[in-house]
């Protein structure tokens, strides 16, 4: 059955991992045999291998803030996904800038406790780097 909330939820929960800054924070909500796809390339199986290159990638940046620009958000019964195109603007350690715009997807899968859990992350940068951060829907 899908709750009234459960888009409200998964979009928070999207959210919160966008403020998080360790990787125990940022994987608080995930499956313990998640499958995770991410900038820069890499891809893991599970939480652990997650973490460690969350807390490796947030120990080169002294400030980074991420802004959601945009989402979209698809639900079944047990099965939520939120697509969103996000904003980085990142201070690595040694004080040089970055800026860039990616696209994240997001899969939950409702656990037996009827929770949401992240099964799946894929985050990309689109090839190019001119990309606009514009959606084409028609």
């Amino acid at each position: 059955m899908i709750r009234k909330d459960d888009k409200e939820i998964l979009v928070s929960m999207v959210e919160a991992m966008t403020k998080s800054t360790s990787g125990l924070e940022s994987t608080k909500n995930w499956a313990t045999n998640a499958l995770w796809y991410d900038i820069p390339p890499f891809a893991s199986r599970g939480i652990q291998p997650a973490i460690k290159k969350f807390d490796t990638t947030f120990s080169n940046f002294k400030s980074c803030k991420i802004s959601i620009l945009h989402t979209d958000t698809f639900l079944s019964k047990d099965i939520g996904i939120v697509c969103t195109i996000q904003k980085a603007e990142i201070v690595l350690v040694n004080d040089i800038k970055k800026t860039l715009l990616f696209r994240e997807t997001d899969c939950f899968k409702k656990d037996e406790k009827n929770e949401w859990l992240l099964i799946h992350q894929h985050t990309s940068v689109p090839n190019g780097g001119d990309w606009d951060g514009s959606i084409v829907t028609e």
